[in-house]
């Protein structure tokens, strides 16, 4: 039987655990973390920031799931208990007061960047404009989490009445904002924070598009991919030489994951991208193994690199990956089959997720590439913890039989 990428990824984290994120009622609470040192202005007005959880249609706004008051909001993300996706509302609002109902305000969110995990890069989210039941309106941003903190990071003004294209309005009632999240192709045991801060700053005898936490120039958010696993996921076998401008899907492994080649030297080279072929998401490449003749030739990513295409790959040549040499002849052998492995982060208990493709049985030696590091075979060295580790008690997925049609478009 054949497991599609979408399926087999969701059963290990749901069998390794999704850490607090995975669970009905369970969620990776967004509180404080690192600032950015931005100052605020003055002239800020009190706000009320309340939420509610699951279905928006179907929540009381006299009973909010929680209220923020002050500047940082912790907002709490709970993923259902099938690991897809999960819906919060938010309201902001000005208090009464005893003088009444404050000024109206401009209204401001800045975001830190969260931690540096796997789940930052394949959490989506997607803020809207929203009315009373959740009626999603125009996009404030959406992404990954990591996207869209960067996108938050120097503040963001929202507009007072929901829609944007008619200007940025102050708030003067209630503003509702729908933060909609899906989790897929997770596989590990992270939890993530994500914290916004909230401004308003009163619109009267001051400027309501002056931000409220300049000056602030922070840095970008860093990738935020984890590799302590080197997993192999896929293989595609050649039959005949690989052609540039064509996909080849995984003849053994996770189908969703194909082959977008991009060059080839003769029938012993080729420069690839890793793709999806289901708008799923994808994980970094660790290594590639290419085998011709009786070994594999290895290249792995160096420390600290991320990336989708063997360029980012020691020993790459203008991006190329080759099969070994060929000693009687001087030159290399034909490209025998392509093995791929992706960086994930640990399974609950410190396991790597189990191969999904191993090398082939007659596999001789060592890699015949010079400078490569450890192989994405069953038992990597220790550069990558736990790879190829019996996962058994971990709950990780069998590996695949089989895929779709290696070759095809």
């Amino acid at each position: 039987m054949s497991l599609t990428r979408r399926r087999v990824l969701a059963a290990l984290a749901a069998a390794g655990g999704a850490g607090a994120l995975a669970g009905q009622g369970t969620g990776a609470l967004l509180r404080d973390s690192e600032g950015t040192g931005g100052e605020l202005t003055a002239g800020l007005v009190d706000l009320t920031v309340a939420y509610w959880q699951g279905d928006p249609t179907a929540v009381d706004l006299d009973d909010p799931d929680g209220v923020a008051d002050g500047p940082r909001l912790a907002l709490p993300i709970a993923v259902p208990a099938d690991g897809t996706e999960g819906r919060t509302l938010l309201r902001f609002s000005l208090p009464e007061s005893a003088r009444g109902v404050n000024n109206p305000a401009s209204l401001w969110l800045r975001a830190d960047c969260p931690a540096q995990t796997t789940l930052a890069e394949l959490l989506g989210v997607r803020l809207r404009y929203s009315d009373a039941d959740g009626t999603a309106g125009p996009r404030i941003d959406e992404g990954s989490l990591r996207e869209v903190a960067e996108g938050l990071r120097t503040g963001r003004r929202l507009d007072g009445d929901g829609d944007p294209p008619n200007g940025f309005d102050c708030l003067t009632d209630d503003l509702f904002v729908l933060v909609e999240y899906d989790l897929q192709g997770y596989v590990g045991s992270e939890t993530v924070e994500f914290a916004l801060d909230v401004a308003a700053v009163q619109c009267r005898n001051s400027d309501p598009d002056r931000n409220p936490f300049a000056p602030s120039s922070p840095d970008p958010c860093p990738p935020a991919w984890r590799c302590d696993c080197c997993w192999p996921v896929g293989k595609v076998e050649v039959d005949e030489p690989l052609e540039a401008g064509r996909t080849y899907a995984f003849d053994e492994g996770l189908v969703g994951y194909a082959l977008d080649v991009t060059a080839v030297d003769g029938d012993s080279g080729v420069a690839f991208e890793l793709v999806s072929t289901d708008g799923g998401p994808v994980l970094p490449l660790c290594a590639v193994a290419v085998k011709g003749g009786p070994n594999d030739a290895q290249y792995e990513r160096p420390d600290d690199t991320y990336g989708f295409d063997t360029g980012v790959l020691d020993g790459a040549v203008d991006g190329v990956i080759s099969a070994p040499e060929n000693p009687n002849s001087g030159g290399r052998y034909a490209i025998s089959y392509v093995l791929v492995s992706v960086c994930a982060p640990t399974l609950e208990g410190g396991d790597c997720p189990e191969p999904l493709a191993k090398p082939a049985a007659s596999v001789d030696g060592p890699p015949s590439t010079p400078g490569s590091g450890d192989g994405p075979g069953p038992n990597p060295g220790p550069k990558h913890a736990g790879g190829g580790a019996d996962t058994s008690g971990g709950g990780a997925a069998p590996p695949a039989e089989s895929g779709e049609t290696g070759g095809g478009e």
